[in-house]
């Protein structure tokens, strides 16, 4: 009999702690008051909206957005690609690691079909943010990609008016996505729950009113980092993931 060895549970908000980053924006995190976490929430305090000076007129330290440079080029690489990926699968809800490398391949071949050679981290930016969950989370509807899953799964979101299971469907510019009516309470608690930061990308037309997502424009040609709460490294990902 082999011996299987059993994980512990880490819960969410202590990975953030080892990457130093609120990776999913969670707003809960800033009202921890225990001493780990006060070095983590210094960090996080110098750019965060949920601080309690007025952030809309305060000038960022920009010198905490740059990318850390090492004398050897080897030294601690590892660690980093570590980091970046951990922080990926945070943000992406755990994407298998097959799911990722079919996401990669697509993304090459999309761009050696256009002309000038486009970069394929475009296409790959493209075909993860074109995922029904993802956008569901960017328009804040949900406070989690597996938030989002589970509304998916349980027949809670319609694509064009056609019931949509699978979180993977990538969305096209003029889809209309909704939701069913027993979903709606819900929905008003995420979004009740939430501080709508960062906004909503600028590709997505949303009514809260009526809870209804409408994709007006392709993500490829959108600035999609506007919606991002932090920096990823999408080059590295698809390097360590088409090894």
């Amino acid at each position: 009999m082999t011996n299987k060895k059993k994980y512990r549970y880490k819960p969410v908000y202590k990975k953030f702690l080892i990457l130093k980053k609120n990776v999913q924006n969670r707003a809960k995190l800033f009202g921890f008051k225990k001493r780990k976490w006060q070095f983590l929430l210094a960090q996080l305090s110098k750019t965060s909206k949920f601080r309690k000076t007025n952030s809309y007129y305060t000038f960022y330290d920009q010198n905490i957005y740059l990318i850390s440079k090492y004398s050897n080029f080897f030294f601690k690489n590892y660690k980093q690609n570590l980091l970046t990926r951990k922080s990926f699968n945070l943000f992406y809800g755990s994407l298998s690691k097959n799911y990722l490398k079919k996401v990669i391949a697509n993304s090459q071949s999309a761009s050696n079909k256009v002309q000038n050679r486009i970069n394929s981290k475009l296409f790959f930016k493209d075909f993860l943010e074109r995922r029904l969950d993802v956008i569901l989370v960017r328009a804040h509807f949900t406070s989690s990609i597996m938030n989002a899953r589970q509304l998916i799964s349980h027949g809670h979101v319609y694509v064009d008016n056609q019931k949509n299971f699978n979180p993977t469907t990538l969305v096209e510019k003029g889809n209309i996505i909704s939701f069913s009516d027993k979903s709606h309470k819900l929905l008003e608690y995420f979004l009740l729950s939430s501080q709508i930061w960062p906004l909503p990308p600028k590709y997505i037309q949303v009514s809260y009113k009526i809870f209804q997502i409408i994709i007006i424009d392709d993500i490829k040609v959108s600035n999609t980092s506007d919606s991002y709460n932090m920096w990823l490294n999408f080059n590295e990902v698809m390097k360590s993931y088409r090894r």
